[in-house]
Formats: structure tokens, sequence, C-alpha cells
């Protein structure tokens, strides 16, 4: 499979945040080149017990121009939705050049570019496609749907798309290709447009005044029909006209120009997900993670398993703090999760190709940062899922236990150690890519996916090395 980069980088959009590498995850083995002269470690092996759940998960945060278009529908945990809603973008000083013979254009269209995509393509969905209200300013944040802005919008075109009948392979570099499929839009928006910017060159000088004075925004949208899902990397306005020949007095040339979404420009994805209330119901077996917006898993290392833990700590050295305690005294290594991918055999979705797990009080806000990156004792990626070895592993989380102990235990002579808050992580499906240790991409996946993982006691169940070094 190609990659994203390069393809995004031919078709001129910008290619997101580049992040700092990342901190290990890992604690150090504990041995005797570390050891200060004269301290003794014991060290056991502790299992703890962790609980899951599914919990609802409908939306997601996307800083990227992808998007997706399509319905596709599992016959037993049901229909994933996508549509959108995209700004394309101006510049100042935009002009059709050569100018249009006669000041008049032949037809627009809109394409969408992609790659990636799932289902049937010799289905059929009819794409409808909306001039949103000027003024549209986007939001990162997708919404369950979008008919709100479909309902103030005017339809502007309409038209059947199968994906193996319609879409059209383009080289874009030596060695890439995209796809992309087309809808004709009306004469009439692609003439004002043009007309405006002969008239008001002033509305293409910005983004802004683009927005609330030519063109608020395309709602692109799935109204009949279902089958497959494409993940949208560029959309694309194209005016076609004809231009004089150059030299040929008596001839005309057809000529195109395009206006390319990109990051910089106001989006919004609508996206759903079905069944949402039937597979966060209790279940003794399975958690679920079924997207995007759909649902994810929630692991809890519960309070009393923590106690547990606690309970061959030793007391609390006199003028010693807790960091200095869990730090120096008393430490957890080598906990290591192993989560268990056991899902049905016929299966439209597959997995997603990572998980995240972090702190579920901090997910809601992990992703709006200018730069996510993983952060040590907070976020941790599993490794790339292998279908041959059907499971998700996750290096080391006991510097992340230990942070929670450090905040939440407490300590007195008479009662000992106490901790009474669990701790509960929450599972993201993300989009991942480094080169040399350096992050490049870091994101909630924005495709669809599915995973049933097991809640079977010993799948939940791991261990730490808990040395205690003695002074």
């Amino acid at each position: 499979m190609i990659q994203h980069k390069s393809i995004l980088r031919v078709l001129s959009l910008s290619l997101g945040l580049t992040l700092l590498p990342s901190c290990s995850d890992s604690l150090s083995e504990i041995g005797e080149s570390v050891q200060p002269s004269g301290d003794k470690i014991e060290g056991q092996m502790t299992y703890l017990q962790m609980t899951a759940a599914t919990i609802a998960d409908e939306q997601v945060y996307s800083s990227t121009n992808n998007a997706l278009f399509g319905v596709i529908t599992d016959p037993e945990y049901g229909t994933e939705r996508g549509e959108y809603i995209t700004q394309v973008r101006t510049a100042p000083g935009f002009k059709l050049d050569p100018e249009p013979l006669n000041n008049k254009l032949d037809s627009v269209t809109l394409r969408l570019y992609y790659v990636n995509r799932t289902g049937n393509l010799s289905s059929s969905i009819k794409m409808e496609v909306y001039e949103v209200a000027k003024g549209f300013t986007g939001n990162n944040l997708s919404s369950k749907d979008l008919e709100v802005y479909r309902q103030a919008g005017a339809l502007v075109g309409s038209q059947i798309i199968t994906p193996d009948r319609d879409a059209f392979k383009q080289k874009i570099s030596q060695r890439d290709s995209a796809y992309f499929v087309s809808v004709r839009l009306s004469d009439e928006l692609g003439q004002r447009i043009y007309n405006l910017s002969k008239s008001n060159p002033e509305y293409f000088a910005s983004q802004t005044a683009f927005s609330q004075n030519v063109l608020g925004g395309l709602l692109v949208t799935p109204s009949t029909g279902a089958g497959y899902m494409l993940q949208v990397l560029q959309t694309s306005l194209v005016l076609h006209y004809h231009r004089p020949h150059a030299t040929k007095t008596d001839s005309t040339v057809r000529y195109a120009q395009s206006f390319v979404s990109t990051e910089l420009t106001p989006r919004l994805n609508g996206l759903s997900s079905s069944e949402v209330s039937k597979l966060t119901a209790t279940n003794s077996q399975y958690c679920y993670v079924k997207g995007p917006a759909g649902v994810t898993a929630e692991l809890t290392l519960p309070a009393d398993e923590l106690q547990r833990l606690l309970s061959s700590a030793p007391q609390l050295g006199s003028g010693q703090s807790k960091k200095e305690f869990f730090s120096r005294t008393w430490l957890l290594s080598a906990a290591n999760i192993s989560l268990k991918v056991d899902n049905p055999s016929k299966l439209l979705l597959n997995p997603p190709p990572f998980l995240l797990l972090l702190p579920s009080e901090d997910a809601a806000d992990f992703f709006k940062s200018s730069s996510p990156t993983l952060k040590r004792a907070q976020t941790y990626l599993s490794e790339q899922y292998q279908a041959s070895a059907l499971v998700y592993n996750f290096r080391n989380i006991a510097e992340l236990v230990t942070q929670h102990l450090i905040k939440h235990a407490s300590y007195s002579a008479g009662s000992g150690w106490q901790i009474t808050q669990p701790i509960k992580l929450k599972i993201v499906p993300v989009e991942y890519n480094s080169s040399q240790n350096v992050t490049l991409t870091l994101q909630q996946y924005l495709f669809p996916y599915f995973v049933r993982l097991s809640k079977d006691a010993q799948a939940l169940r791991f261990g730490f090395i808990v040395a205690k070094r003695q002074q």
C-alpha cells in the first residue's frame, strides 16, 4: 500500500505536524550496575486483575484533511456512515488565467481523491452535494450527523457513484497513484465564483472573506444506497472552460482550474455508527472497539487490586516523600499488557493498526494538542497489530501505575498504605507513522474498524516485578 505522506505531498496537502521523538515507555531493569553501594534489592512477581467494559465513543477529533464518504453495514454489528463538509482553499489575487472564452464556464465538477477504501466497490451510493450557508467555520470534532446543514443548504449536484465503474486512477508521482470519483455540480455555482473573482477580487484575499462572501462550504453526503466507504484525502472543486488558442485564432483549448481542500481550510466530519446501545450492554465475555465514532473499551485496575499491590510495600520512611518512596524504595517494572482479539470469523471490518492506551480523564483533550505525541507515564502505543498474532501488546505501563500511586495513595502509621482511586484507561484506535524514531503522525484512526476483545480473566491479568530496596 502506498504511503499517505507521499500522496498528500503530491496532492498539495499539508502533511500535519512533525512531532518530537517520544520518550521510552520502559523502566530500567534493576541490576547491580544501578544499585548504590550497600543496597540490597529484593524482587517478586505480582499479578493484578483488570476489568473491561464497552463505552460509547461517538466523536472523533481530527486536525487532518481526511474525511469519509459512504455507508457500510455489517450484518451483526451494524452500520457505519460517513459524510463531511469542506471549504476549498482560496488565495490573494486569484483569477482564472488564462481567461475563459467569452467569460463563460463550461461546467463545474467536484472530485473526491482517495486511496483507502473498504466494502463492495461494485455497490452504488447516491452522492448529493449541498452548498452550505456562507460563514461556515468548521470544527475538528466530528458530529453525529450533518442534517441541519443539509436542510439549510442548497442542492448543487447529485450522482450515483459505483467506484468499480466510475473511479479514475490518476498517476500523481513516479511511484504513487490515487483514485478519484467526480460529480457534476450546478453551472451557476461555478459561474458565480468566476464572476465574483472579477467583480470583487477582495473576496478572495483571505479564507474568511471567501467563506463569508463566495462559498461557505460543500456538504458531501450519501443519500441512498450502501456497500462501501472511501477515505477521502482531498476534495477538489474544478472549473472547466475553453480558452482561445495561443496562436490559432479560430481554435480553442480546453482548460481547468481547481480549488482544493487542505488542512488549513474549515471542515466538519459527520460520522455515525449504529448498534451503540447493543454493544455497550453488559457482556461477560467481550468488550468492543468499533468506529470511527462508535464504541471503545475502557480498562479498569480496581482500587482493591491496587490496595493488594500496596500490601507488600514497606512503611514510608521518616521525612520521605511519596515520590522518593516509589522511585527509590519500592519500585514497579516490567508491567506488560496483552489484549486478546477474538473477532468473529465472518466480519466485514478489520482491526485498526494501532491502539493507544491512556488515562480516561486525559483522552478528551489529548488529540486537541497542537502537537499530540507519546508522553511518558501517560500514553502507551501498542505494537502494530498482526492478524497472525491476534493480540495487541503494550509495553510496560509500570510508570503510569507508579505515578497514580504517588498522586492518590496515602500513608499513615496506624493504617499503612491506603488507596481508593482506581486507574481507568481508555483505548483509542490511532494512525501512527514514524521515521528514524521521530513521530510523523499520531491521530485518531479515521477509517472503519472493528475489534472484539476477550474479557476472559486470564486475558485481563498482568504482572509486575515489584522490587524493594533495603539499605
